[in-house]
């Protein structure tokens, strides 16, 4: 049979007056990050690689056709759905640029037809990412 882990707690003195409450909330504000420093690795992470620009593209395109909830735009949004979860998988981008290239004629004739169904940032995100 195996033993039982023990394990033990420490405890701790509570802070018996204000003073010493005081103290321990200086210690905690005195070692946090200054805002300026989040601003900027926060900036320096939303870099996107081309792939990833493609990918959240596609992805508006997708929620897009999602949103229009006709049947003769199934076909499109399966696919792409398709292969937003095989770029997730393998991180290879050859099928987002492929429907890509097929949804953005589709998005651009539904937008000609009825403006308020497709948002213009949809259509030059997508042509952005195509081009990169």
């Amino acid at each position: 049979m195996a033993k039982a882990a023990t394990t033990t707690v420490k405890k701790t003195k509570a802070p018996t007056t204000s003073k010493e409450a005081k103290t321990t909330v200086k210690k905690v504000t005195a070692t946090t990050v200054p805002e300026k420093k989040v601003k900027a690795t926060v900036a320096a992470k939303t870099t996107l690689t081309p792939a990833e620009k493609i990918r959240a593209a596609i992805f508006g395109a997708f929620e897009t056709f999602q949103k229009l909830n006709e049947p003769a735009y199934e076909e499109i949004q399966s696919k792409l759905g398709f292969v937003i979860g095989s770029y997730d998988y393998d991180k290879n981008p050859v099928g987002l640029y492929e429907f890509g290239e097929i949804a953005l004629p589709i998005l651009k004739k539904i937008k000609e037809e009825n403006a308020k169904k497709v948002t213009q940032k949809v259509i030059t995100d997508l042509e952005k990412a195509l081009k990169a």
